[in-house]
């Protein structure tokens, strides 16, 4: 039923300043973007996998994250705050399964970097 591959989809205030920030800070490539309709795409580094965005007047930040897999997370959350990525605390870890780092997009919405300790 359904077909490989997964959408989401965020709200933003200034549409420049995200695709700035998902393209220049994260690497991700630009898949469509209308100015006059206020809305974009950007395609991730996971296969099928695509952020979407409309401007918004008013914005309420997601507070679910989505969660992209790292090989090392200490490497990418350096890499990341070189390039002015906040993020929200340290680290953490859950023994044996994850270690979890949250930041946030120029809206406030809650992304976060996985690097999985143990195969699922």
């Amino acid at each position: 039923m359904f077909k490989p591959g997964v959408t989401v989809w965020y709200s933003v205030k200034n549409l420049q300043e995200s695709l700035e920030f998902y393209q220049d800070k994260l690497g991700f490539s630009l898949l469509f973007h209308d100015s006059e309709s206020g809305m974009a795409m950007v395609g991730t580094t996971t296969e099928h996998c695509i952020i979407g965005f409309s401007e918004a007047q008013e914005v309420v930040p997601s507070t679910s994250s989505t969660v992209f897999e790292v090989y090392d997370i200490e490497a990418s959350r350096k890499a990341l705050e070189q390039k002015g990525v906040t993020f929200i605390g340290e680290t953490e870890t859950v023994p044996e399964m994850v270690k979890l780092a949250t930041f946030i997009d120029p809206d406030g919405h809650s992304l976060m970097l996985s690097e999985e300790l143990t195969p699922l």
